[in-house]
């Protein structure tokens, strides 16, 4: 599905759109281009797309910059109209599963079926009341937060091969055996940040957090380059942990982490969480890993986009933790063209 064994993941968020591009086969993948682009804070809000134009124009002036090397994409997508369900279904032949839910999706999703996408993955099976079941995730969105992101790709005439959760494209860069035991994944974009709970690497609840850098580093604006935007970032963050605002920042976060923890706890009955990953560009604050550790009482450490990547181009440069969720999305492209 992707031109020369390639797969290019696109995010879009608060006052930037990133992408990354895998190319190569399974053991010897390598990430060849990379980039990132401001935009006004206006365009993105609240992880759904407000200027179509505007975000079109962003995404040519990133596609000439970083010379990706075909127009097919994997978008990512998290967002208020966003909804996860883990449910129990009973058993069906899988051929006839995706139908059969999709017929009774209204039991368990609050929307329209005419306003709905829906989309679902078999995570295990469990025994009922009335037999073996099926356990399976749910993901509905509606239809209406997603169509100005297509617009603004078709305007740039780029083609979404798959549309993917931004939460569940972060785990796909994280080692195996970081995703033992009950693992906390959050991700700290400039805008809507995430929090996903998985037991095993397999995915289990997924929540907006609406606490995201934008709430700490309020100059967000227009400058000439990305380059120096993160400069101005870098030093804001590395300041952050000296000041008043940084705490009170971190502590909103850790309470955010902390509400999803509780509730993931009660409703799976478990006792604790092994660990808690950060990503995004929030994860780049000096001190905040420290400060979410002191008060949640959880181990916590960064996310590092190029962890399950064997080699990469020297020149593209995406080890910073604000690429995770685009790489995962290059990621999720070349499993879809296997």
């Amino acid at each position: 599905m992707f031109a020369s064994g390639g797969s290019i993941g696109l995010e879009l968020d608060t006052g930037f759109i990133r992408a990354a591009e895998v190319r190569g086969k399974s053991g010897k993948l390598k990430v060849t281009a990379a980039a990132e682009v401001l935009i006004p804070k206006t365009a993105v809000v609240d992880g759904v797309v407000q200027e179509v134009a505007t975000v079109s124009e962003a995404i040519d002036k990133l596609w000439s910059q970083a010379k990706f090397s075909n127009r097919n994409v994997v978008l990512g997508m998290f967002n208020q109209s966003v909804i996860i369900r883990l449910i129990t279904f009973p058993k069906v032949p899988k051929n006839k599963l995706e139908q059969a839910v999709k017929l009774q999706a209204g039991e368990y999703i609050p929307i329209p079926p005419a306003q709905m996408l829906l989309d679902l993955a078999l995570v295990g099976n469990v025994d009922g009341e009335e037999g073996p079941q099926h356990e399976l995730l749910l993901v509905a969105a509606r239809k209406a937060q997603l169509e100005p992101s297509l617009a603004a790709l078709k305007m740039s005439k780029l083609v979404p091969k798959v549309i993917d959760l931004s939460p569940l494209a972060m785990m796909r860069v994280v080692p195996q055996e970081k995703l033992a035991g009950n693992v906390v994944l959050v991700d700290l974009s400039m805008g809507l940040g995430s929090v996903l709970l998985a037991v095993d690497g397999m995915p289990r609840f997924a929540r907006v957090m609406p606490v995201g850098l934008a709430q700490f580093h309020s100059n967000l604006g227009h400058v000439l380059a990305a380059e120096q935007y993160h400069r101005q970032v870098a030093a804001t963050l590395e300041r952050g942990s000296e000041g008043q605002g940084f705490g009170r920042w971190g502590q909103s976060v850790a309470a955010e982490i902390r509400t999803s923890i509780s509730y993931y706890i009660k409703q799976e009955n478990l006792k604790s969480v092994s660990r808690i990953l950060l990503s995004g560009i929030g994860a780049r604050a000096a001190g905040l890993a420290a400060l979410l550790q002191d008060e949640l009482e959880v181990a916590v450490e960064s996310v590092k986009p190029l962890a399950n990547l064997n080699g990469w181009q020297t020149k593209v440069e995406v080890s910073g933790a604000e690429f995770a969720v685009s790489m995962g999305l290059a990621l999720r492209g070349m499993e879809q063209s296997k």
